[in-house]
């Protein structure tokens, strides 16, 4: 069923005029983004292939870009989207989407600039989603990105602001794309180091490979490394990793 999903979804896309190789790279990303959702159904968790489409090729009512419009696509680590969000939100960005790199896709428009604020809530599975979905609708919010299982939900701050949510004056499009937090950069610092003393220790034959044991003793440390490595990124991800006012520093790599 799955593949003729993203048979009819590469047909659309290419009467689109999304080029070939560009179709084939974005079909060939959905069937690992659908494993790590958990939906079993590819219209259950994207919809009909044709408006699936009109998302993928801003084609849906009011999402084409207009002549004048400012775009910008960025992208950062769980420890600081939120900030960085509802900040470049205070700045008028608005986030259509999040494409298959992981990256935001903003836009602002010209003249009268609408401020946006943002959250990040955990929804495992389409039908949690729809819910969440559902229950904060009337509060002004809807989504507009989807990351594994993180939904993201914007809303303008005219919502509760109103008339003061609007911007005279915008600042200029940020020249960086990447940020990184210290956190993010210290854990992928120990990973390499955690690597790196592997290799030497194999290397200078501190760890005898032949001696009984020991690949599974290998196996076993990085099963427990690479557990706890995950469940602390689940937990920072469940809870939250920073208050809205808090400030963080960011690098680019």
């Amino acid at each position: 069923m799955n593949t003729t999903y993203f048979a009819e979804l590469s047909r659309q896309l290419t009467a689109r005029g999304m080029p070939e190789q560009e179709v084939a790279a974005t079909v060939a990303d959905l069937p690992g983004y659908l494993a790590e959702s958990g939906s079993p159904d590819a219209g259950e968790e994207f919809g009909a292939p044709d408006v699936f489409a009109d998302r993928l090729t801003h084609r849906d009512s009011g999402e084409r870009p207009g002549a004048g419009d400012e775009t910008w696509k960025w992208t950062s680590d769980i420890y600081t989207d939120r900030l960085l969000l509802n900040q470049y939100g205070a700045e008028g960005w608005e986030v259509e989407g999040i494409d298959f790199a992981g990256r935001f896709v903003c836009r602002r428009s010209p003249g009268a600039v609408m401020r946006w604020e943002y959250r990040r809530e955990i929804t495992q599975g389409a039908k949690v989603r729809d819910a969440l979905t559902a229950e904060l609708a009337p509060d002004g919010w809807e989504v507009c990105g989807r990351w594994l299982h993180m939904t993201y939900f914007k809303r303008p701050l005219a919502a509760t602001d109103g008339p003061a949510a609007e911007l005279t004056h915008t600042p200029a499009p940020p020249a960086r794309h990447v940020f990184f937090s210290a956190k993010y950069r210290g854990l992928i610092a120990v990973f390499a180091v955690s690597v790196i003393l592997l290799v030497l220790g194999i290397g200078f034959d501190v760890i005898d490979l032949d001696r009984p044991g020991v690949h599974y003793g290998i196996l076993a440390a990085a099963a427990v490394g690479g557990l706890a490595g995950w469940y602390g990124v689940k937990r920072d991800i469940t809870r939250g990793t920073q208050s809205p006012h808090h400030r963080e520093a960011v690098t680019e790599p």
